[in-house]
C-alpha cells in the first residue's frame, strides 16, 4: 500500500527577509516553531514503518531535526534520508545548497552546537549527489523540470516502502508536489506558513501521473493561476499589468 504522506514547510530561516543569504540557518523564531511543529504533530498516529525526508538545504534539515528529533533520537527504526528532488524551486542565492562535502560538516557542527542527541551519521546522505545543488538539469529553475521534478517525487514516494512519509520541504516547491495552488499569496510565494504540516493521501493516476489529495482539505483543487513565480522559474507566460508578487488564489473551500 502507498504510504500516507505527512508534508511541512520549513521553519522561518534568515532568507525570508534577506534574499541574497545562501542556503541560511533557520532563526530564533524559526527554533520556536520548530518547537511548537514537535508539540502540534499528530506523532501518535504515525505508523511503525515511518521514514522522515528533508530537502537538503540548512534550514529544511534543521526543521527535521528540530521539530522530529525525539522520534530521531528514539526510534532508531527511523530512517532519515535527505531527498534533493525535494529542494525549492529558484535559483536565488538563498535556494541554492551546498555539495556534501561542505553541507556535512556545517550540519555537523550545527547538531553539536544545538545538542541535538544525534550526529550527521543518523541521516542518509546517498542521494545528495554531486551537482544537486547546480540548478542545472532536473533542478534547473524552470517550469518544465520543476513540474517533471515534482511528478518524479510523487511517484517516487508513492512506490516508497514505508506506511509513512515525513517530508519537510519548501513552500513554493510544495505547490508543485502536491498540484494544488489554494489560497496561494504571491507576497509569500506560497500558502504555507512556515512549519505548516498536511496530511495527504494519495488520488487516482491520471494522464499526468500519480497525485495527492489533502485529507480534510478542499474537495477542488486549484491549478496554478497565469504569471504564478514567473519572477522566479524560466518558462513561465508574464502576463501584462501583473505583477507576480500580487497574484492570490481563493481558498477553495467548494
Amino acid at each position: 500500500m502507498a504510504p500516507t504522506i505527512y508534508v511541512v514547510r520549513h521553519a522561518q530561516g534568515h532568507h525570508n527577509n534577506q534574499h541574497h543569504l545562501r542556503d541560511p540557518n533557520i532563526t530564533d523564531l524559526g527554533h520556536t516553531q520548530c518547537t511548537n511543529l514537535s508539540k502540534t504533530f499528530p506523532k501518535s498516529e504515525l505508523p511503525a514503518s515511518l521514514t522522515i525526508m528533508a530537502s537538503p538545504l540548512i534550514r529544511t534539515i534543521q526543521t527535521a531535526c528540530l521539530g522530529f528529533g525525539d522520534l530521531l533520537k528514539t526510534r532508531p527504526d527511523v530512517k532519515f534520508l535527505l531527498v534533493p528532488m525535494a529542494q525549492e524551486i529558484a535559483n536565488q542565492p538563498c535556494d541554492i545548497g551546498f555539495s556534501q562535502s561542505e553541507l556535512k560538516p556545517k550540519i555537523a557542527a550545527w547538531l553539536d552546537e544545538n545538542r541535538i542527541g544525534f550526529g550527521v551519521e543518523r541521516m542518509n546522505w546517498s542521494l545528495v549527489e554531486d551537482g544537486w545543488n547546480s540548478k542545472a538539469g532536473p533542478y534547473t529553475a524552470s517550469l518544465e523540470e520543476v513540474t517533471a521534478r515534482a511528478a518524479a517525487l510523487r511517484a517516487t514516494l508513492y512506490a516508497y516502502p514505508s506506511e509513512a512519509v515525513v517530508l519537510v520541504t519548501h513552500g513554493a516547491f510544495l505547490h508543485y508536489f502536491t498540484a494544488d495552488w489554494t489560497s496561494f499569496d504571491g507576497a509569500k510565494g506560497t500558502a504555507y506558513e512556515n512549519c505548516e504540516f498536511k496530511k495527504f493521501t494519495w488520488d487516482s493516476e491520471g494522464s499526468d501521473g500519480i497525485h495527492l489529495q489533502e485529507v480534510g482539505g478542499a474537495k477542488i483543487k486549484l491549478g496554478r493561476p497565469a504569471g504564478v513565480h514567473a519572477h522566479v522559474l524560466q518558462g513561465i507566460e508574464m502576463v501584462k499589468g501583473q505583477n507576480p508578487r500580487k497574484i492570490r488564489v481563493g481558498n477553495g473551500k467548494i
